[in-house]
């Protein structure tokens, strides 16, 4: 069972996040969204550590995994 682990393009996870966003929240509110959040200036690594702690990338994407499965 050793799976290897395949991380997305970030180009993608953008798309994708914004059209699901679109989907949920409807074009005016989702640009609203997007102009709040991608004009603000984010430490990544503090934001990394706040979200995920000490967890591994082995156990992100299990808990993703998990999810998806729902």
């Amino acid at each position: 069972m050793n799976q290897k682990l395949v991380v997305p393009q970030m180009d993608a996870i953008r798309t994708e996040s914004v059209k699901v966003i679109i989907e949920q929240l409807g074009i005016a509110k989702a640009a609203f969204f997007c102009r709040e959040t991608m004009s603000q200036s984010i430490d990544y690594l503090e934001l990394k550590e706040k979200m995920f702690g000490e967890k591994t990338a082995r156990e992100i994407y299990e808990k993703i995994k998990k999810n998806q499965q729902r």
